[in-house]
C-alpha cells in the first residue's frame, strides 16, 4: 500500500484547520433615537433530542432575551446607555418548537442553520425585513460548546440542556454578533511593554468575566457608544482626569496614547450602575492600529490582582504612564511622553488632547469558518482553513477570560471555536476545546512524521 505525502499533509491540514483632559457631557441616546435590532428566537427539536418542557423553557428564554431587568435587552441597554435595543420580532417572544431532520448526536450548527432559516422563509420570516438577527435554541446536543455567534453578523446557537437560558452565554454570543472576538491579554514583565508574553483578559462578558462586568473602553469605541468628547488621544504630556467608565459625571472615559503604529487605551472602572462588581482601577489595553474590537488587556504580572495598572513604561516610544490616584470622582493619570515628564494636573496645557470622532464599525465580510482553542494567540492572527476546505480567514478571536479572577463568573464558562460548516466567522462558549486543538495538531503532526520516517525507511531499503 503506497502512502502519499501530498495526501496525509493535506488531512494534516485540514485536521488542524478544524481544531485549531476635559470632555462635553455624556449623552444617552434618546429612545427613538436607539438603533432596534429584531432578534427571533426559535425554539429547536432534533430527531432524537427535544425540549422536555417546552412551555417553561420558551418562558424562561422570552424573560432572558427581552425581560426588563437581568436580560439581554437590559445588559446592552445599559452598557450603550440607551443606543440598541434588543427587541423581540414577534409578540410571542420565542416561537417553536420546531421539529429538525438533524441528528442529535452530532454537531451540525451550520445545517441547523440552513434549515431553520429556510422554515422560517417558508413561514413568511424575511432577514432584514422581518428579522435582523436570529437566535436558534436547542437542546443538548453532540456539540462541545455552550453557545456559538457568528463574529459581526446576527446569527447565534444557544443549548439548553436543563431547559433554561444561561444570561453569560446570551450577553456573550450577542457580543460575538456585535464583533468582538474573545478578550485577549498581554502580561508584561516588571510593567514594561517591550517584555510581554500573550495572555488573557477578562474585563468583560467577552473574556469569561460574566454579565457583573460592562464592556471594555475598546470594545465601546468599536461599537461605537462613546461620544467624541468622551474619547479622546493624548498630544503631549501632561496629567489627566479619567472619568468612572459607567459613571454619569462628564468627562474623558477613555484616553488614548500613541505607540508607533499601535496605540494604548486608558479606562477608569469602579462599581456604577450595577455593573463592573468587584472592578476599581485603571485598566490599560494595547490596540493594535484601529483594531480596537480585539483591545489586549495589558497586565504587568501574572499574579496582579485584577489586573488594574499602576505605573508601566514602554522603553522603545519613552513613554511612562503612572496612575497617581484614584477616587469616587475619577483617577489621575501622569502620562510622559518622548521622555518629556509629565507636569501637575494644574500646570497641564489645556489643550493636550483631541477628540476622536466615533467611526462606525467596518462592515462584516462572509469569512470561512475559524476553528481555535482557549490557548490561541489573540485577534489579530490568521487561523487555518475550516474542514470543508474553504480559503483561510483571518480570526477576529481570541482567548477567554481567566476563571477565578475578581469579577469573573461561572456562566460563561471557556471558550472556543466550533467547524460548522457555514461560511461565516464562528466564535463558541463552551466547554475546554483546548485538549482538541492539542490532540489535533499532535495528530496531524504525527501523520507528517510517520509520512516522512517511512518514506525515508523505504528510500534506505531501495538504496542500502
Amino acid at each position: 500500500m503506497g502512502l502519499s505525502l501530498k495526501r496525509i499533509a493535506g488531512t494534516a491540514a485540514a485536521s488542524a484547520a478544524l481544531f485549531a483632559g476635559t470632555g462635553a457631557a455624556a449623552s444617552p441616546a434618546a429612545a427613538d433615537d436607539a438603533s432596534k435590532n429584531r432578534v427571533l428566537v426559535v425554539m429547536l427539536d432534533v430527531q432524537d433530542r427535544v425540549h422536555a418542557d417546552p412551555g417553561a423553557t420558551k418562558a424562561d428564554f422570552a424573560a432572558r432575551y427581552f425581560g426588563a431587568d437581568n436580560s439581554l435587552k437590559s445588559y446592552y441597554d445599559k452598557v450603550s446607555r440607551g443606543r440598541v435595543d434588543f427587541v423581540p420580532a414577534v409578540p410571542e417572544k420565542v416561537i417553536g418548537p420546531f421539529k429538525l431532520s438533524v441528528s442529535g448526536g452530532t454537531c451540525q450548527p451550520g445545517e441547523l442553520r440552513v434549515k431553520t432559516e429556510a422554515l422560517m422563509a417558508a413561514k413568511g420570516f424575511k432577514r432584514g425585513e422581518d428579522y435582523d438577527s436570529l437566535s436558534m435554541v436547542t437542546p443538548r446536543i453532540g456539540c462541545s460548546w455552550s453557545g456559538l455567534a457568528t463574529i459581526g453578523r446576527g446569527v447565534s446557537w444557544i443549548q439548553a440542556p436543563r431547559g433554561t437560558a444561561n444570561l453569560g452565554v446570551i450577553v456573550h454570543e450577542f457580543g460575538h454578533n456585535q464583533g468582538y472576538p474573545h478578550q485577549p491579554g498581554l502580561v508584561c514583565k516588571d510593567g514594561n511593554l517591550t517584555d510581554c508574553a500573550e495572555g488573557r483578559g477578562g474585563k468583560s462578558p467577552m473574556g469569561g468575566g460574566g454579565t457583573r462586568l460592562g464592556l471594555t473602553a475598546t470594545q465601546l469605541i468599536r461599537s461605537g457608544w462613546l461620544d467624541a468628547a468622551e474619547h479622546q488621544r493624548v498630544k503631549d504630556s501632561g496629567t489627566f482626569t479619567l472619568r468612572p467608565l459607567y459613571g454619569e459625571q462628564q468627562g474623558v472615559r477613555a484616553l488614548e496614547v500613541p505607540l508607533g503604529e499601535d496605540k494604548v487605551v486608558l479606562e477608569y472602572r469602579r462599581p456604577t450602575a450595577g455593573l463592573d462588581e468587584e472592578l476599581g482601577g485603571v485598566y490599560a489595553y494595547r490596540v493594535t492600529k484601529d483594531h480596537y474590537a480585539g483591545g489586549r488587556q495589558i497586565r504587568l504580572g501574572s499574579n496582579d490582582g485584577d489586573g488594574a495598572v499602576t505605573t508601566f513604561t514602554d522603553t522603545a516610544h519613552r513613554l511612562k504612564v503612572s496612575v497617581t490616584s484614584t477616587g469616587a470622582d475619577g483617577a489621575e493619570v501622569a502620562i510622559s511622553m518622548n521622555g518629556k515628564a509629565a507636569p501637575p494636573a494644574e500646570k497641564t496645557t489645556p489643550v493636550v488632547t483631541e477628540e476622536v470622532e466615533p467611526t462606525p464599525p467596518p462592515t462584516p465580510s462572509d469569512d470561512a469558518p475559524v476553528v481555535h482553542g482557549d490557548d490561541e494567540p489573540p485577534a489579530d492572527d490568521a487561523h487555518g482553513d475550516d474542514a470543508a476546505g474553504s480559503p483561510g480567514a483571518s480570526a477576529d478571536g481570541a482567548g477567554t477570560g481567566t476563571a477565578g479572577a475578581p469579577g469573573s463568573s461561572s456562566e460563561d464558562g471557556t471558550h472556543s471555536m466550533d467547524s460548522g460548516s457555514d461560511q461565516t466567522r464562528l466564535a463558541a462558549t463552551g466547554s475546554d476545546a483546548t485538549v482538541l486543538v492539542l490532540v489535533s495538531v499532535s495528530a496531524a503532526l504525527m501523520l507528517v512524521l510517520g509520512a516522512l520516517g517511512l518514506k525515508r525507511t523505504r528510500r534506505n531499503r531501495a538504496h542500502p
